[in-house]
């Protein structure tokens, strides 16, 4: 695993020292050609996670309550069916501890439902 990752690394290093080592005395080297084909890509992906970031912004921004209440109703159902399945293994000597993960997933689903039934109507409040 190792020596599959320097491996890996060297080539890495060897092609980017290709691109970055040309020649400035060659103007219309297919090195130059490359890069100027590697630059508007990298303008294009750029332009593409700004649109991207602002347009999640701005979601995030029209749902905020629906998304506060999913993430709290999922800590609370969560914390919730976690402790009962714990008191519950505690009852039983340990049988039921085995329960705990699916009583905490279960408990964050119905809570994180609830909350974002809350949140909801707190985003669209003219429907």
């Amino acid at each position: 695993m190792r020596h599959r990752m320097a491996r890996t690394f060297a080539a890495a290093g060897l092609a980017t020292l290709a691109l970055v080592a040309a020649p400035a005395s060659q103007a219309a080297s297919p090195t130059s050609e490359w890069r100027g084909w590697l630059t508007d890509r990298t303008d294009g992906l750029r332009d593409g996670a700004e649109r991207a970031i602002i347009l999640g912004g701005a979601l995030l921004y029209q749902n905020r309550h629906t998304v506060a209440g999913l993430t709290l109703g999922c800590l609370a159902g969560g914390a919730v069916g976690a402790t009962g399945a714990v008191a519950a293994g505690a009852a039983t000597g340990g049988a039921a501890l085995p329960a705990t993960g699916p009583a905490a997933a279960l408990g964050c689903a119905l809570g994180a439902v609830a909350g974002g039934a809350m949140g909801r109507p707190l985003d669209q409040p003219m429907e």
